[in-house]
């Protein structure tokens, strides 16, 4: 048996796991809850079959909040390796780059504002707008000439998001004294799926399949890119066409995760590198495995914080604090490498 087929065959076992404990982790997220599954199940045949109008636990908490997981995951994991891809550089992500920053900025804003009140869907709507601006802010920014310097495009990244965050902070202290208020954009920014329903499904669902289909329509063009923009050019790909509609995607992606679940940090900077380092750099397999993984992962964590009744944290505090180590990880090994 030659490598390369020893490398397809452990790729295969690895997505076989996976698709395995994404339907385990699903069947559970529906399973699990408060009141007992016979309960829960016959109530909801009585709504279908248009017995019963009352609120099932099924129909309106778990399935809405099983959508939002699988499609947090698999936007926030894509973004991250469609960004990693398109600078070339393994530490890009929504996170890092300020781009889940400038789309909480505008969230915050709108929840301030009241606008959602009168018009739910004003949130997604900021949080894509923030995150495209700032993405395009940065990636500006690390222009000198024309070209895109990858040395100082981390720094200007994290200078923005710096920046975007400590205008967060003053916004909330500002704000102290209105307690309702406080209380539900600390629970926003710490990425929680409690209490998710249709509506969020509804603002994040459209989101996601527009950013997931782009990325996987332009796999190829991701690719000749990380050679180069010249050499892309001379393969025939339109280079800024194909760059700006990557950025387009990645902030319908990162704006439909942080209007349903809030801000998820460092999500997108670790599950894009460890595919990568699974099975290679082609795009063919990793935004395919990223959607499988990214959606396994989030899935997983919220179903061991349920499981385990671990409410003094949310899946963005885990999600923020293991990115966090992994991110030192990887700063120290580049640091070595030069």
């Amino acid at each position: 048996m030659t490598v390369e087929t020893k490398k397809f065959t452990s790729l295969f076992w690895i997505q076989i796991g996976f698709f395995a404990c994404l339907g385990i982790c699903a069947l559970l997220t529906l399973i699990i809850g408060d009141s007992s599954w016979n309960t829960v199940w016959k109530q909801a045949l009585e709504r279908i079959k248009g017995t019963s109008s009352h609120w099932n636990p099924l129909l309106d908490e778990r399935i809405p909040r099983l959508i939002v997981i699988l499609c947090s995951g698999a936007a926030l994991a894509v973004a991250g390796a469609v960004m990693q891809s398109l600078f070339n550089n393994p530490l890009a992500s929504p996170n890092v780059l300020g781009i889940s920053c400038g789309g909480g900025l505008m969230v915050i804003l709108v929840f301030v504002l009241e606008w959602h009140l009168k018009y739910p869907f004003i949130i997604p709507l900021g949080a894509f707008l923030g995150s495209l601006l700032t993405l395009v802010a940065v990636y500006l920014l690390s222009r000198s000439q024309g070209i895109v310097q990858l040395n100082t495009l981390i720094l200007t990244g994290i200078a923005v998001s710096s920046l975007l965050f400590a205008i967060q902070a003053a916004i909330m202290y500002a704000l102290r004294d209105r307690w309702m208020l406080i209380q539900t954009l600390t629970e926003w920014e710490s990425g929680s799926t409690i209490d998710r329903g249709w509506k969020h499904v509804h603002m994040q669902l459209p989101l996601t399949l527009i950013g997931l289909y782009g990325c996987w329509h332009y796999r190829s063009e991701i690719d000749i890119l990380a050679l180069g923009e010249e050499e892309a050019q001379n393969l025939g790909v339109e280079v800024n066409k194909v760059r700006w509609r990557l950025f387009l995607c990645v902030a319908l992606l990162t704006g439909g995760a942080i209007a349903s679940v809030g801000a998820i940090a460092f999500f997108g900077l670790v599950l894009p590198h460890l595919v990568r380092y699974l099975q290679g750099p082609s795009n063919h397999q990793l935004i395919p495995l990223c959607i499988l993984i990214g959606s396994t992962s989030f899935a997983a964590i919220d179903l061991f914080l349920r499981i385990f009744e671990i409410h003094s944290l949310s899946i963005g505090n885990v999600a923020a604090i293991l990115g966090g180590f992994f991110f030192l990880i990887l700063i120290t090994r580049l640091a070595k490498k030069n």
